[in-house]
């Protein structure tokens, strides 16, 4: 199965036909070029620059995997969380709380773990509208240190969270009075999904994680007398239950297989993935012991993942427009205002609008988010701060001649995914063919075209999808 680029490649889905499921997980075997490398990094990243998409190539498919899932590189040195006087000054805490994990997305040298750390985020979606900063950087810290890790351990990990027992009020489950906020949300929405539980199941989830609580300093701490040592029935087992025997309980169950499956495939490939397909992949992740490296790994090296339905199928959130604009851009620090922008373009960072999380998909694009996100890349093209200059595509394009900087463009933002009608309105521009006195590009007019270009090309429709 190779990537199709005889279409209109801006059309981004294709009709999925007749899936092999058979096929479809099995290992890609086709060519591997700047088109299927800057996929990867869309994908399994927050994209990549030219310079990065050509050494990609040149590492090959299985290189190219291998960096993303095992890399050697170090780690970049990533900002430090804001001091105290930070955290306790209102006005302050919240923003710089937010520009603190959008640093390290931008800076990160492990980009598929930051953006499994992203993706973990709005799984299990927690918020500083009630959770103290502090301890949403300590959860996103617990979900980067296990993003790619086993799943059973990280779900186990995020019931004892600090900021999940606040969340979900789970520090206030004793065996007296029991909580069943957490109980129902982790099958609900984090592990098997509505309708693949019973409320008895809930009941008895809630009693297993009585006395699993927060000491005096906001640490996890287990309280034996308020939990409830009785005998409980959850998922067709019986036995005296507490909550780590319901994570195993979760776990083993072939629903939640098949329903963490889906997710994984929802976020790298395309929407509303076959069953045979969501059954072969939790094939994989059931007999790798709940791998989520392997499962993905599995997901990235596929057929199905270099189909050409998943090309440019799947929507751009607000945060991987974000940060990938300004990867490409050069910018080497998040601005300022990027938490006003990412909330005007549907994703306030840190503070999802509920316990689902955004629903994202095509509900990321509307009328209003879109012109946000014009809006955005307007002004960073105009930014000071920008390193991608209309110098540096001159010189890279070998001279100021309106056709090969504008290639520059095409190919570096977009991997000439175009069409020819979108590539000549680019030319124009840069020639000023439809101005009433025709100016061509040049010394004195060469910075304001080629920013308008560059802006025009990163606001077309295939940057709008991953």
């Amino acid at each position: 199965m190779h990537l199709d680029t005889s279409t209109d490649p801006q059309v981004g889905y294709r009709p999925p036909g007749t899936l092999d499921a058979g096929s479809a997980l099995q290992r890609y075997r086709g060519p591997f070029g700047k088109r299927h490398a800057a996929h990867l990094a869309r994908r399994a990243g927050f994209g990549a620059t030219p310079a990065e998409v050509d050494a990609l190539v040149a590492r090959g498919l299985d290189g190219a995997l291998d960096a993303y899932l095992h890399p050697a590189e170090a780690e970049a040195a990533l900002p430090e969380y804001p001091d105290a006087a930070v955290l306790y000054d209102n006005k302050k805490k919240y923003q710089a709380t937010k520009l603190w994990y959008l640093e390290r997305m931008l800076r990160t040298k492990h980009p598929l773990a930051e953006k499994m750390t992203l993706f973990w985020h709005g799984h299990f979606a927690t918020s500083m509208a009630k959770v103290p900063p502090q301890l949403m950087v300590q959860q996103i810290d617990l979900f980067r240190a296990r993003a790619l890790g086993n799943f059973r351990a990280l779900l186990l990990a995020v019931s004892q969270d600090p900021a999940m027992l606040i969340w979900l009020d789970n520090r206030f489950n004793v065996a007296a009075h029991p909580n069943e906020n957490y109980a129902r949300e982790i099958m609900e929405l984090f592990a098997l999904g509505l309708g693949n539980y019973s409320e008895d199941d809930v009941k008895a989830a809630a009693r297993a994680f009585t006395g699993w609580m927060l000491d005096k300093n906001a640490r996890f701490v287990y309280n034996e007398k308020a939990h409830d040592q009785g005998l409980k029935t959850f998922l067709g087992r019986t036995g005296p239950f507490n909550g780590e025997d319901v994570v195993a309980v979760i776990v083993e169950q072939p629903v939640h297989q098949r329903f963490i499956c889906r997710k994984l495939l929802e976020y790298f490939v395309y929407s509303d993935p076959e069953p045979e397909l969501v059954d072969g992949l939790a094939a994989v992740y059931a007999l790798s012991g709940y791998d989520v490296a392997k499962t993905v790994g599995t997901i990235l090296r596929s057929n199905v993942f270099f189909s050409p339905r998943a090309y440019r199928a799947l929507p751009k959130s607000p945060v991987e427009f974000a940060i990938g604009t300004l990867r490409y851009l050069g910018f080497t620090a998040v601005p300022d205002d990027m938490p006003y922008w990412l909330s005007r373009m549907g994703q306030d960072i840190l503070q999802p609008p509920s316990v689902k999380g955004w629903d994202g998909g095509p509900l990321w694009i509307s009328t209003a988010t879109l012109l946000a996100r014009f809006n955005l890349v307007n002004k960073l093209v105009g930014s000071p701060a920008l390193a991608l200059t209309p110098d540096s595509l001159v010189a890279a394009a070998g001279g100021m001649n309106a056709e090969n900087v504008l290639e520059t463009i095409v190919a570096g933002a977009l991997q000439d995914d175009v069409t020819s009608d979108v590539r000549q309105t680019l030319r124009d521009f840069l020639d000023s063919k439809n101005a009433a006195v025709p100016v061509p590009l040049g010394p004195e007019n060469y910075q304001t075209k080629i920013r308008g270009a560059l802006a025009l090309a990163l606001n077309l429709p295939a940057n709008q999808l991953a």
